[in-house]
């Protein structure tokens, strides 16, 4: 019978003492065997093994476990007690095998028939020395698609770049000031990312994601950077020691311990240096709201009288809480698919006696609550963060979001949610239906912007998503952007932000691509901003150097 969702840390002496323990003691001792088999490293053509990857790290065995039984009775029996029965924390899964019937002659006869099986000397070698053989070749294989496969992508990504509205404006821009200069002509083609498709110099280092000069002259160009990086990191930086506990990501969330804790205060602050560079949360950015005017400084946090803002995706309020501390006159929704994030949320908000928060269960596309003035989405898989986009272009209100796991941007939707969303389409509450009583959805359709339809069919866009979804390999990390592993991958991440960032720009939004402000808020760091009509209050008040996309599609 088999045994699956085991601990892939625990060894296997304390995985079959721990189903022991389960079946009880006349079950466990009927088992004639237990095998949890351990966890088996890779290892490169000359044998020696390769680097885990980080989510392996101290994984020791694979997660199931097999047990031999006399008779099919007993198996059934087994799988009847411990599926469902808790080891280590998790949930078992159990279901009984295939029973094998052996005469008491093959029985007898089984050393012999091992014997001859194994063949005449040398015979045993000669296929081991084939299977090696077969394996190497298949290697082979693997590494000239994988060639083959970069080129393609390599060759994808320079001409979605060249033809970027941002790039195609930046050389309308150079023909236009050195036109009887043939050394100002951009030369097209030549490699992702690399000053050959770039046009103009390379802005100058400032960030600490901006150290590679083909990244700053490629993809690099559509990003926008803090004038100030130290004044910005200031301004949002959070006394946490006033948050209370309970709303402090470091402090209320024991999961991923002190190293999340400190990555999920940087993501708080890299948002709140964005809306408070913006005024978001001083007067609304919608048509005939507020001004946006005035000085980027501590005033720009204001106190927010009317303001809402729309937490999408909210998890249990590692993001929206410590604003709602941090903002008593803001009111924040937290909008989640999962019913269990909501009621921890909610119970977090009691604890922290904030009562500018409020919460609802349901999906981001079929939100019908109240108006807002900025949507936020930190980390929302897959197709969540442009259901987040689309609600903000649809209310006419700013946006930040931080996109997760662009490799889910899959045909079908995400298998490991769906249930949530079917349980969530049919359990829709009044705050998500319409004008009719009807819970109405927004449609996601990939790639987002004319800019990349005209140039990528959803196929191609899928393989491109699934480059971009890369979290290191081979000994690199995916944070040292710089590292030739790493160099594709971050491209095609670039690219698939840009598709969403010109698909807000196309539809009238000022919007700027951005990193995370500390190298520690985590290798999902991409930042997608936009505001209603075009507006760009941080390059009004000089905040940020860049370009605002939404200039770029102005012909559109």
């Amino acid at each position: 019978m088999y045994v699956g969702n085991l601990d892939f840390a625990s060894d296997a002496a304390s995985v079959a003492s721990g189903l022991a323990r389960l079946l009880g003691p006349a079950l466990a001792s009927s088992a004639r065997a237990t095998e949890v088999p351990g966890w088996v490293d890779r290892r490169r053509a000359d044998g020696t093994p390769k680097p885990r990857k980080k989510r392996d790290a101290g994984k020791r065995n694979r997660g199931f476990a097999v047990l031999e039984f006399p008779d099919a009775a007993l198996g059934r029996d087994a799988a009847a007690a411990l599926h469902g029965a808790t080891l280590d924390g998790r949930a078992l899964r159990s279901s009984a095998g295939v029973r094998v019937r052996r005469s008491d002659a093959e029985d007898a006869n089984r050393a012999d028939d091992e014997v001859r099986d194994r063949g005449a000397p040398g015979e045993e070698e000669a296929a081991r020395e084939a299977r090696r053989a077969r394996r190497e070749h298949d290697r082979r294989q693997k590494r000239r698609r994988k060639r083959r496969d970069d080129a393609a992508l390599e060759t994808t990504l320079d001409e979605l770049l060249l033809a970027h509205p941002a790039r195609v404006r930046t050389r309308e821009d150079e023909d236009e000031d050195e036109d009887e200069d043939e050394d100002g002509v951009v030369a097209r083609g030549g490699g992702v990312a690399s000053s050959r498709a770039a046009g103009r110099s390379a802005a100058p280092v400032e960030m600490w994601w901006d150290s590679d000069e083909d990244w700053r002259r490629g993809w690099g160009s559509l990003y926008s950077r803090w004038a100030d990086e130290p004044s910005a990191a200031a301004s949002a930086s959070v006394d946490w020691s006033a948050v209370p506990p309970s709303a402090d990501p470091a402090r209320s969330v024991r999961r991923g311990g002190a190293a999340r804790g400190r990555r999920k205060r940087a993501q708080v602050e890299s948002f709140l240096a964005i809306l408070y560079a913006s005024a978001a949360l001083r007067s609304s950015l919608r048509d005939g709201d507020g001004d946006g005017d005035g000085d980027a400084d501590a005033s720009s946090r204001g106190d927010g009288v009317g303001i809402t803002v729309v937490d999408f995706g909210c998890g249990t309020g590692n993001l929206l809480l410590p604003l709602a501390a941090l903002h008593p006159s803001v009111t924040f929704v937290g909008v989640d698919v999962n019913p269990r994030s909501i009621a921890l949320l909610l119970e977090r908000a009691k604890a922290a006696r904030l009562r500018n928060v409020s919460a609802e269960t349901g999906l981001i596309e079929s939100y019908r609550g109240p108006a807002f003035d900025v949507a936020l989405a930190l980390h929302v898989c897959g197709e969540g963060t442009d259901a987040a986009m689309l609600q903000a272009q649809a209310r006419n209100a700013a946006f930040v979001v931080a996109p997760c796991c662009v490799g889910k941007l899959k045909d079908g939707g995400l298998r490991s949610i769906e249930a949530l969303k079917r349980d969530a389409s049919a359990n829709v509450s009044d705050a998500f239906e319409d004008e009719d009583g009807a819970a109405a959805r927004f449609s996601v359709i990939h790639p987002r912007s004319a800019w990349m339809r005209g140039r990528v069919q959803r196929p191609a866009y899928l393989g491109l998503a699934a480059a971009a979804d890369w979290s290191g390999h081979d000994g690199v990390r995916a944070e040292e952007a710089d590292a030739s592993l790493a160099r594709l991958p971050r491209a095609a991440k670039a690219a698939v932000e840009a598709d969403r960032a010109a698909s807000a720009a196309e539809a009238g939004f000022g919007v700027r691509l951005m990193k995370m402000l500390a190298r520690d808020a985590g290798l999902k760091n991409d930042l997608i901003v936009g505001f209603p009509s075009g507006k760009d209050p941080m390059g009004e008040r000089k905040a940020v150097r860049g370009p605002n996309l939404h200039s770029t599609n102005s012909s559109s």
